[in-house]
């Protein structure tokens, strides 16, 4: 019977791919490795990996391991927690991406923490691809995400629907438009978030979808940088009404709207089906519905 060392080692081969590269992310030799996933190939007489120079390949009855694996540490670690906690407040670690973060989630915490005194509330704040890293490995126990999850492990259920909006700044000649078209936007320069964002990936798939050729100029996950890199007419930027709202009352920038393209979206409720979903995700959630 596989241990729990062992089907952690195990994992973490499944996920990088490289023994070399496990051992290095679990503190321990690389022969270790070796060994731990030869030995599980004899307890269970199957091949986990093909071996190549570059990366191993898990096998179909590796991938049969990995998700019991993953199951049986979740619920190992979730014990652990619940135990750990059993005689104090109830912990719920909650991930946000960054615009969630930016509008919604002091709001949310604070109203949370108020209806219930006995919860501990800790949360993280990052793009999507990273919260999603972080659930994977229950580094959280749910989240509210703007982009798309792209792992079957995790429940995803759309809850709010939001708006992104295109924004110039008052010199540039979008500014004196109603609206522009999404030809107007080709060839046009962009100050846009990071990679990993559910927000550029959103905007980016638009404009491959209408085959709309753009210049990236900035790069970067500040709001805040963003809007001031458009106030000083270094280029358009595409963020969520909610981050914008207060720039464009105030007249220090615009909004474009850009006729017939949909860019409404949904914040999406996640967690990991393979574990445990307790009262104060419970009541996280119900709390974001009643929004």
């Amino acid at each position: 019977m596989a241990t729990l060392r062992q089907l952690k080692a195990f994992i973490a081969v499944a996920e990088y791919r490289k023994m070399s590269e496990a051992a290095n992310r679990l503190y321990i030799s690389q022969p270790t490795i070796s060994q731990i996933v030869s030995d599980l190939e004899n307890e269970y007489q199957t091949r986990l990996f093909e071996r190549s120079p570059k990366e191993l390949k898990i096998t179909q009855s590796g991938l049969l391991l990995l998700n019991s694996a993953r199951e049986i540490v979740a619920i190992y670690e979730n014990l652990e927690q619940s135990m750990k906690y059993v005689n104090s407040l109830r912990i719920l670690r909650i991930g946000a991406t960054l615009t969630i973060g930016n509008t919604m989630m002091g709001t949310l915490v604070e109203n949370l923490t108020q209806k219930y005194p006995d919860m501990d509330v800790r949360v993280f704040v990052d793009n999507t691809k990273i919260i999603e890293h972080r659930m994977i490995h229950n580094e959280l126990d749910i989240a509210l995400v703007e982009g798309i999850i792209v792992r079957q492990e995790i429940m995803t259920d759309p809850v709010l629907e939001d708006n992104l909006c295109i924004i110039c700044g008052k010199k540039h000649p979008f500014a004196a438009k109603s609206s522009i078209s999404i030809e107007d936007l080709r060839h046009q320069d962009f100050i846009l978030r990071e990679k990993g964002s559910g927000t550029r990936a959103i905007f980016e798939n638009i404009m491959l979808t209408h085959h709309i050729p753009f210049t990236t100029k900035w790069e970067c996950s500040s709001r805040s940088a963003i809007v001031d890199a458009v106030r000083h007419n270094l280029g358009l930027g595409i963020l969520s009404w909610r981050c914008i709202e207060e720039y464009v009352e105030k007249g220090e920038i615009f909004s474009c709207p850009v006729e017939n393209v949909s860019m409404k979206r949904f914040f999406y409720l996640c967690h990991h089906q393979c574990r445990p979903f307790t009262s104060q995700m419970q009541d996280f959630a119900d709390m974001v519905r009643e929004m």
